[in-house]
This record gives structure tokens, sequence and C-alpha cells, in this order.
């Protein structure tokens, strides 16, 4: 999967969004449709609700909890 510039001027394919697409994710292996066209406004909703899901773990908290001795489940 990559993200590229929009080499085309075509409207956002998120939704009911019919602003001018600034990024492409373009998709490996699908089948005709592997292009997603996307807008700044949707490209930055859509990183704040991917960041709400996948939170990565501060890397202090890991080392300080090996030296411990306290197991970090996960």
């Amino acid at each position: 999967m990559k993200l590229i510039n929009t080499p085309y001027k075509i409207r956002c394919e998120m939704g009911a969004c019919k602003n001018l697409a600034d990024k492409t994710i373009v998709m490996d292996r699908v089948s005709i449709k592997n292009h997603i066209h996307v807008c700044g406004n949707c490209l930055h909703t859509l990183y704040s609700l991917i960041g709400e899901e996948i939170i990565p773990k501060p890397v202090e908290t890991l080392k300080m909890s090996k030296k411990r001795g306290v197991k970090n489940e996960a």
C-alpha cells in the first residue's frame, strides 16, 4: 500500500465529500479499483480515527517495567 500525490483533478471518494483529492491511496493486488482518491480534510479525519484505535506503547514505560521485573501484558 502506498500514499502518493494525486496526479489528476478528481473528487474525493470518501462518502459525500465534494472536495478535490490531494492524495491517492494505491493498494497492491486488488482488482480493477485499486486507487482511493482522498482530500486532505478526509485524510486528516481518517488519521485521527485510526490513531484512536491503534495507540503505540511508550518506549520508556516498557523499559522501566522490565527493570522492575513486572510483566507487561498486551
